[in-house]
């Protein structure tokens, strides 16, 4: 291999590190999550409630009611209702087939919060 095409790949292997470590420190993922955003940048489109912030939803906790987390992030941007269950989306995909930073709070039947997803979706 000639020493400009070994250069330009170290250059392109550090700059995808440093864009992981950033994706990573930026939307406070896991590796796995962080190398799948960093990969699939292309691909990526987030549509995000108003007012959202990634500080805010870092101090969601399990037992929160619906009205403390109101407070916390604002109106989600969606609201999903199953049978036993309801979910408020605060992000979404701008296209039907984009990959994006799915932020979910689920709560239980007493409104109480029972899980939430902090995550790169990969569709």
């Amino acid at each position: 291999m000639k020493r400009p095409v070994l250069m330009a790949l170290v250059a392109l292997f550090g700059f995808f590190i440093s864009a992981t470590v950033f994706n990573k420190i930026r939307f406070h993922y896991g590796w796995s999550d962080a190398i799948w955003r960093t990969t699939m940048t292309l691909f990526t489109g987030t549509l995000w409630a108003d007012g959202f912030s990634e500080a805010k939803f870092a101090d969601v906790k399990i037992g929160m009611s619906s009205q403390e987390v109101k407070v916390l992030l604002g109106p989600p941007l969606k609201e999903w209702c199953g049978s036993k269950n309801c979910a408020w989306l605060y992000s979404w995909q701008d296209t039907p087939t984009a990959d994006f930073d799915r932020r979910s709070v689920s709560f239980d039947s007493s409104w109480r919060v029972n899980g939430f997803r902090h995550e790169f979706y990969i569709d």
